[in-house]
């Protein structure tokens, strides 16, 4: 059914792949006016036989996945222990490739790998069209130092300019969900876009559930649990399993209740669906359909933000995948950069840590093949 692959927000515009029309005759995408918002238009999650509560934990989710048998495009797997051993066999074949190379000893902030100029200038041009929105953290604060001789082992950007670097103080202006907010959704759909946009700012993480068109692990289970076919989709566990469609009731709700407030004014200029849609035009329509895929045990953590052209490759792999997903939101003056930085010698995005197969990967076009190899069916 052509309408179960196409996606809509309440204003009116279709999504198909990653270029919005409008569902109004005689009307185009541009002119097209949300009605009056509901308060929130939130709904409760609907019960059902085959499907346990929403996660609490990341282990809580592991232990709905056995339950579940999501295994390789929803059918059973024969144990989740040997499906983890093959994806471990894999990773162990993959480390003797020379992506593994470039993850794990070449690894260098701001490069780009052989073959991927043309592939990160598509994916910068949603940065410049909402004006770098969720490149920086709410409340972001920065100082010009004088660069130490030798490290004192304080994240600063890898760059200095006449024995300075500038350093980037930790701002906390939102607090951290107790357990991961769900949201279903997938790379290619600018009303998705906006809402990651906005988790950036807030700097929370998030447990990503990709539903692109043809998937059969998550998007059957959105539509089973909200009652349709519309992305995204959030659940809150924190709040009784609150639900919820509408990408801009979404970005109030996540304000309101984990951030400063109101949204920033400069923001819903910035980060509006029609400059998210012609931004998306630069991949097209990349992480938006689904490609037969093996599903992991658990899900993987992802540090990254989605400013970042380099994080989006990556992001676009693991919807294609329908690979489950943490994101570690780590925008600029993020505390959660100072973590990885200590443990690590370094700090990057995208870091991607498997805890299916113990990889501990930087660099984009390496964590790329690296999820083909291990995870394609």
């Amino acid at each position: 059914d052509e309408d179960e692959d196409e996606d809509e927000d309440e204003d009116g515009m279709r999504v198909q792949g990653c270029v919005a029309t409008s569902l109004v005759p005689g009307r185009t995408a541009t002119n097209v006016k949300r009605p009056r918002r509901r308060e929130y238009n939130s709904r409760r999650t609907r019960s059902s036989s085959t499907t346990t509560s929403s996660l609490s934990s990341t282990s809580a989710w592991r232990v709905r996945a056995e339950s579940e048998g999501k295994g390789g495009q929803g059918e059973a797997p024969s144990s989740s222990s040997s499906r983890n051993e093959s994806f471990v066999a894999k990773y162990e074949s993959w480390k003797s490739s020379p992506a593994a190379a470039l993850a794990m000893n070449d690894a260098k902030p701001f490069a780009v790998a052989e073959g991927q100029t043309a592939k990160l200038a598509g994916a910068s041009l949603p940065l410049l069209l909402t004006a770098g929105a969720g490149a920086f953290i709410s409340g972001y604060k920065g100082r010009p130092a004088k660069k130490p001789e030798a490290s004192d082992g304080k994240y600063a950007l890898p760059l200095s300019v006449g024995g300075y670097r500038w350093e980037e103080q930790p701002a906390v202006n939102a607090k951290e969900p107790e357990k991961p907010i769900e949201i279903y959704e997938f790379q290619g759909c600018p009303f998705c876009r906006k809402v990651r946009v906005a988790v950036s700012v807030l700097g929370i993480d998030v447990l990503f559930k990709p539903c692109p068109s043809g998937g059969k692990a998550w998007r059957p289970e959105a539509i089973e649990k909200g009652g349709k076919s519309q992305f995204p989709y959030m659940i809150d566990p924190n709040a009784g399993d609150l639900a919820m469609y509408e990408s801009a009731d979404i970005i109030e709700y996540l304000f309101k209740t984990y951030g400063p407030g109101d949204v920033p004014r400069g923001l819903r200029y910035r980060n509006s669906t029609l400059a998210n849609g012609l931004g998306l035009i630069g991949r097209m329509g990349a992480g938006s359909r689904a490609k037969p895929s093996n599903l992991p045990e658990k899900p993987l953590d992802l540090w990254g933000y989605e400013a970042s052209p380099f994080v989006i490759l990556v992001k676009e792999a693991l919807c294609e995948l329908e690979i489950p997903y943490v994101q570690r939101t780590c925008p600029r003056g993020s505390p959660k950069r100072q973590p990885v930085f200590e443990k690590k010698g370094q700090f990057q995005v995208p870091y991607l840590e498997d805890p299916n197969t113990g990889a501990e990967l930087f660099e984009s076009s390496a964590i790329v093949d690296y999820l083909n190899y291990v995870y394609s069916a």
